[in-house]
């Protein structure tokens, strides 16, 4: 998607893929083919670039730092995404800034674990410091008790948070360009199933969100940040609590391609290469995105005009895969997604 949205801005784009069926290598005239893990495949591909940007945040940082020719432009820097890709100082951050997020702590050993037991005596969640995404790498504890062998189902290290009795949760994305323009785009709901989006609509108000907004501003303009950055909040009924951040584009976000007049893939070219940042405007009052999640099945799509098909070409279809999704749009945002749901039943997944 991020390809698809730079070729309207006469980019000349390529992808570093490992096959050449992956879905971004598919769209693109110019997939290099080599493994993130050689650096000499690393080291010629970046040789050819004005610039990089990244469509995930697991990398490698100090590898890529390496490899990468001095004058190379990318977004986000390097120091930013190893900030962020870590939950730990993640949540530093989130904490210099004085942004509300769950209760935490550290947790490295047998002993941070008991600690953490006694803190959070009513339930709390733990996750891999790095490369945990949809439920991967989260362990949940409910009656405040873990077994410590969990500690030796990750190299990387935990955080544990205590558990937030939230109402619903809400996502939204800000745009920050080289020179400093920012836009954000709005505040969207989101429902997960089984650890994994599975749909969003909006637009969402919440009288939370501008000083939370002003707070990510000055945050994003002290990291110098340049690009999309994706926030993934709690809503408790009096206050919105960060869950996540992502130096990236976003699930949450998808919806923008067919609900805003600018994409969140072209607001984030735009961004990196310091084109004008348009105003954020919708094109209905209301919008809804479902995410088409693989049941390991026979596949057959449906092709009923009721809104947007975005499949990925994805192929391997395993359970709670995210194959693609569907976008549709109406007079609330509510509305919107009774239609897509009512549309995702003619899926066979």
């Amino acid at each position: 998607m991020l390809l698809l949205n730079a070729h309207p801005l006469g980019l000349e784009v390529s992808v570093f893929a490992a096959q050449s069926n992956d879905p971004a290598s598919q769209v693109c005239g110019r997939a290099v083919l080599g493994s993130m893990e050689d650096r000499t495949d690393l080291r010629r591909y970046l040789s050819k670039l004005d610039a990089v940007t990244f469509e995930s945040e697991f990398v490698d940082t100090a590898k890529l730092a390496r490899c990468m020719p001095q004058n190379l432009h990318v977004f986000p820097r390097l120091e930013v995404i190893e900030g962020i890709q870590d939950r730990l100082p993640q949540k530093r951050l989130l904490d210099r800034y004085k942004i509300p997020t769950a209760p935490w702590r550290e947790v490295s050993n047998k002993r941070d674990l008991s600690e953490v037991e006694n803190v959070f005596e009513n339930g709390f969640v733990l996750k891999q410091r790095r490369f945990g995404y949809d439920g991967y790498g989260t362990f949940v504890f409910k009656n405040g008790k873990a077994d410590a062998k969990v500690l030796l189902k990750s190299n990387h290290g935990f955080i544990a948070e205590g558990f937030v009795p939230f109402k619903r949760e809400l996502a939204i994305s800000f745009v920050r360009s080289v020179s400093g323009a920012f836009v954000t785009l709005p505040l969207v709901q989101s429902v997960q199933v089984n650890s994994r989006c599975f749909s969003v609509h909006g637009p969402i108000s919440h009288r939370g969100i501008k000083p939370l907004t002003q707070q990510f501003k000055k945050l994003m303009d002290d990291l110098d940040y340049v690009g999309v950055l994706a926030v993934e909040l709690f809503d408790t009924g009096k206050e919105l609590l960060v869950n996540e951040l992502a130096p990236r584009v976003h699930n949450s976000a998808h919806y923008s391609i067919d609900a805003l007049t600018c994409s969140q893939f072209e607001y984030h070219w735009r961004a990196g290469l310091d084109l004008p940042l348009p105003r954020v405007e919708l094109k209905s009052k209301g919008f809804a995105m479902v995410n088409l999640l693989g049941e390991g099945g026979r596949v057959k799509l449906s092709y009923k005009p009721m809104g947007h098909l975005h499949w990925y070409g994805k192929f391997e279809n395993r359970p709670g895969r995210k194959l693609g999704h569907i976008t549709t749009l109406d007079e609330t945002g509510k509305k919107a997604l009774e239609r897509a749901l009512s549309w995702r039943k003619d899926f066979q997944l």
